[in-house]
């Protein structure tokens, strides 16, 4: 069984703006023409072929940078065992189910379970503190919810079609594949 390739994309400053799958799809929005979507294939961990091009993952960041283009993911990592885990609901018999953080923002993140969740309990968002080593870190659950419309992440600036890309079974097609 081969191993899972995925593909980092990253600003000028190598802050890690978003993950996607290896065979995944870019959006890239030019300042002066229609944006273009490009797929993109795994080289190594530093390196990327966008559509035709490869680059390093920062010659990618400063090249769009220096014309003005922003760059999106079109599809996402849907295997939740890719996010970070952490254990949030404990209870008398142990830590509970592994939350995977999916989303994060400056002050708040969203975390879902997708086994073994108490009723109530499959989505939160939480809120984040920085510790003294600069690192975020989960501080405390605000809300709790069994479905995305009642926490209703969007309000709270979480990127929804990441979030259900993660959460929800993908639909089955009856077309053509690509």
């Amino acid at each position: 069984m081969s191993e899972k390739k995925y593909i980092r994309f990253i600003n000028s400053d190598y802050e890690t703006l978003f993950h996607i799958p290896d065979g995944g799809r870019i959006r890239i929005t030019y300042p002066d023409r229609e944006p273009a979507e490009r797929v993109c294939r795994f080289i190594d961990e530093y390196h990327t072929a966008v559509g035709n091009c490869h680059y390093h993952i920062c010659e990618f960041a400063e090249r769009m940078e220096q014309i003005g283009a922003k760059y999106e993911p079109l599809d996402y990592i849907r295997e939740p065992e890719f996010y970070p885990k952490y254990y949030l609901a404990a209870s008398e018999n142990g830590p509970g189910p592994a939350y995977h953080i999916i989303d994060t923002r400056q002050e708040y993140g969203f975390a879902f379970a997708p086994k073994g969740a108490a009723r109530g309990q499959k989505y939160c968002i939480f809120r984040r503190r920085v510790d003294e080593s600069g690192h975020y870190r989960v501080s405390c659950v605000v809300q709790w919810s069994d479905n995305l419309k009642d926490i209703a992440p969007q309000d709270w600036g979480f990127d929804m079609k990441k979030i259900k890309a993660v959460t929800q079974k993908p639909k089955k097609r009856t077309g053509p594949r690509r």
